[in-house]
């Protein structure tokens, strides 16, 4: 017999994720809305912060399953970059227009 057997799903130090991520660290439903939204969020209001929440969220995938305690950290630092980074750079943006129109 060549079949493998299925893989168990590996036990994790922590048993928290980090929002909108299931135990076995991929999206949940709702999470892929809310990243979907929040995505689209970052992308019109301040596009840079886009790419940051890309890229600290793909650094977590590839720390779940060593460091759980980390990667949680780096998604919650990708969904801040692309929930509250926005409204920050837009009011940075206006506070600057507003100076030098003064």
């Amino acid at each position: 017999m060549t079949e493998a057997a299925p893989a168990p799903v590996p036990a994790f130090a922590s048993p928290r994720t980090a929002p909108g991520i299931g135990p076995d660290g991929t999206y949940t439903r709702a999470g892929q809305v809310l990243a979907f939204l929040f995505g689209l969020w970052a992308m019109v209001l301040f596009f840079p912060l886009l790419f940051a929440g890309a890229l600290l969220y793909t650094r977590a995938e590839e720390r779940f399953r060593d460091d759980p305690a980390r990667a949680r950290s780096l998604v919650l630092l990708s969904w801040s970059a692309i929930t509250i980074g926005p409204p920050i750079g837009f009011l940075l943006v206006f506070a600057v227009m507003r100076i030098a129109s003064a």
